[in-house]
């Protein structure tokens, strides 16, 4: 395997917060590398899977609106086993972006997380009557509006209306004010990027009553601390799931532990032990 990373992926286009975490990795981790805008996350992580010189960054989690699916399955269906490599966090401050002015708003196009994040704010101050619309990125719906009505707004970042040459409105408009993303670095190649702090794995558990309890009781005896636990569809059989578990621990703290899961499981696996900047 080519040990070298020439290209890392990000979610486009220009301007997004997966810019700005992009951006702080490059920062943290000493890269000089050439970025590239990609349109969606199923695309990025299946063009890392294909190829092992390039890594990306995407989101996983959002304080409000929970985990990213399409992040966290994708990963898991990954062919060649590609790995969370990095964790960071960066603050969410949504505003409200138009070349019209807010009275003449019929319809906001944004990301379906930040629509949802601003729902409060949305209802209290365009009411019922308006058009929601999904865009793949807050950065595409900034983008598009040069080509929509003067009717349109759209909610992204100050950074991104800068970009675009369209006004803020009315800035910090998120229903909750302390507002997250995790994103991860991700990659098919194995590079150490400081100490490892945290583990990401996935197991299924046997069909069986009290499977997983009998699974999870590993990480009590072991002391271990699940900072995070996702169950998702496993997508073979109607009722079988995967379980996505954050350990706060790095993989040689955990190596006893993960040998008994595996007696205690249909299966698991290390989706990356990592730092987190």
């Amino acid at each position: 395997m080519d040990n070298s990373i020439k290209k890392i992926l990000f979610l486009g286009p220009k301007g997004t917060y997966s810019q700005f975490a992009l951006e702080k990795f490059k920062d943290k981790l000493g890269l000089n590398i050439d970025t590239e805008a990609v349109s969606t996350i199923p695309k990025i992580i299946d063009l890392v899977d294909k190829d092992n010189t390039l890594a990306a960054v995407v989101p996983i989690e959002n304080s409000i609106e929970g985990i990213v699916r399409g992040t966290l399955d994708s990963i898991y269906a990954s062919q060649n086993d590609v790995k969370i490599l990095a964790q960071t966090q960066i603050g969410i401050e949504n505003c409200l972006i138009s070349n019209c002015e807010k009275k003449d708003i019929k319809r906001i196009i944004s990301h379906p997380q930040p629509l949802s994040q601003c729902q409060n704010y949305i209802s209290r101050n365009f009411g019922k009557n308006i058009e929601l619309i999904n865009a793949s990125s807050t950065a595409a719906a900034v983008e598009s509006l040069s080509k929509e009505d003067k009717n349109t707004a759209a909610i992204g970042s100050e950074f991104c209306a800068n970009l675009y040459g369209v006004r803020v409105l009315e800035k910090n408009i998120n229903d909750n004010k302390d507002n997250k993303t995790r994103f991860v670095f991700i990659s098919q190649i194995q590079k150490d990027f400081g100490s490892k702090t945290r583990t990401s794995i996935v197991f299924s558990t046997k069909q069986e009553p009290g499977a997983l309890v009998v699974a999870l009781e590993v990480f009590k005896k072991h002391n271990l601390n699940l900072i995070y636990i996702e169950s998702r569809p496993s997508k073979r059989v109607l009722g079988e799931y995967n379980f996505f578990v954050d350990i706060d621990k790095g993989i040689e703290d955990i190596e006893k532990a993960l040998e008994e899961l595996g007696s205690r499981t249909q299966y698991y696996r290390v989706l990356g032990s990592y730092p987190v900047i």
